[in-house]
């Protein structure tokens, strides 16, 4: 049964390189059969907190002959997987808060792993701010569109220490280098200012268009 990703979990399957791999929050199991069915990854393991969830995982590994490659795991975070047993985390599809939170919680007991990719939700900032918390450094911060919204996707590898500005916690940390950053703000600050222009008292929109002012100010490609 061959799996077909979409675009978002596509773009997230490009970026493992590791042989284990753990996929966080795992729901369908789409991505870890992909993963092993074409040989980016030897093995896996799929975790969630719903066990109604890894249910249909379980039932979508069996169904591609899976089974003794992939093992399916309830708990929360990273608690059901040691640090042998994947070099690569996925984490994708939660908001930032709760990302960022499983995160912290695996750091304070000792857990770590060669690679994370991220992409969550909302917040953003609060994921990357995290990471500067780690020994890891971001390797790859992008973006990935589907149906129309625009997710954050984050790589990471152990070693060194992250420190980022202000502006690169919220926007990303090569959004100074990034055309599709660059492009991105452009439409998003027309959308801003043709709001602003029928609704000139909006506070809000007012400091979202200054702040992304001056983010493309710094801007060089």
């Amino acid at each position: 049964m061959p799996i077909r990703l979409d675009r978002r979990l596509n773009a997230i399957a490009s970026l493992v390189l590791g042989k284990k791999v753990c996929d966080v929050g795992s729901d369908h199991g789409k991505l870890v059969c992909y993963l092993v069915q074409t040989g980016r990854a030897e093995s896996a393991i799929a975790t969630d907190i719903s066990a109604q969830s890894l249910r249909k995982a379980e039932r979508l590994i069996a169904d591609c002959g899976l089974s003794d490659l992939i093992s399916v795991r309830v708990g929360d975070g990273l608690n059901p997987v040691e640090c042998d047993e994947a070099d690569t985390v996925v984490i994708a599809g939660l908001g930032g808060d709760v990302m960022a939170g499983i995160l912290q919680r695996g750091r304070e007991s000792g857990k770590d792993f060669e690679y994370y990719i991220l992409s969550p939700n909302t917040h953003a900032e609060r994921v990357r701010a995290e990471i500067c918390n780690t020994n890891h450094t971001i390797v790859y911060d992008g973006r990935v569109e589907q149906a129309g919204k625009v997710y954050p996707l984050i790589k990471t590898m152990r070693g060194g220490k992250e420190k980022l500005d202000g502006k690169q916690l919220r926007y990303g940390k090569f959004f100074r280098e990034d055309e599709e950053f660059k492009a991105a703000a452009v439409r998003e600050l027309d959308k801003l200012e043709a709001m602003l222009a029928s609704n000139p008292e909006a506070v809000n929109l007012a400091r979202r268009a200054e702040e992304l002012r001056e983010a493309l100010s710094e801007v060089v490609v």
